[in-house]
């Protein structure tokens, strides 16, 4: 899908997501996204090039359909004490959101 959507970039905001975890464990989040459009769209959800490595989400492609909503796991894994952010895009060719992420070990 890399090739599709090209380099991964942050989009109009769509909300903050805060995630507190203990140092080398993990958290979840999980986030439900339709496809705003009538069918099915393929998927890229990814982070831009500046998020840390503390953050990963499933599923990576796919298809969004406009009837039921595709489930995210989003988990924070803080490998340093302090905050971590950046950002996390979901697009398809008609529509990209993006959530700023915010984890801290706090």
């Amino acid at each position: 899908m890399d090739e599709t959507f090209g380099e991964v970039q942050a989009g109009d905001l769509e909300g903050v997501i805060e995630v507190t975890s203990r140092l080398n464990q993990i958290s979840a989040y999980d986030l439900s996204v339709k496809n705003e459009y009538m069918g099915f769209a393929d998927f890229r959800a990814s982070f831009t090039p500046e998020t840390p490595s503390d953050w990963t989400v499933e599923p990576t492609e796919g298809s969004l359909t406009s009837r039921d909503p595709t489930n995210f796991i989003l988990r924070f894994r803080p490998n340093n004490p302090g905050t971590s952010e950046g950002h996390l895009v979901i697009e398809t060719e008609d529509f990209k959101k993006t959530w700023k992420l915010v984890g801290s070990t706090g």
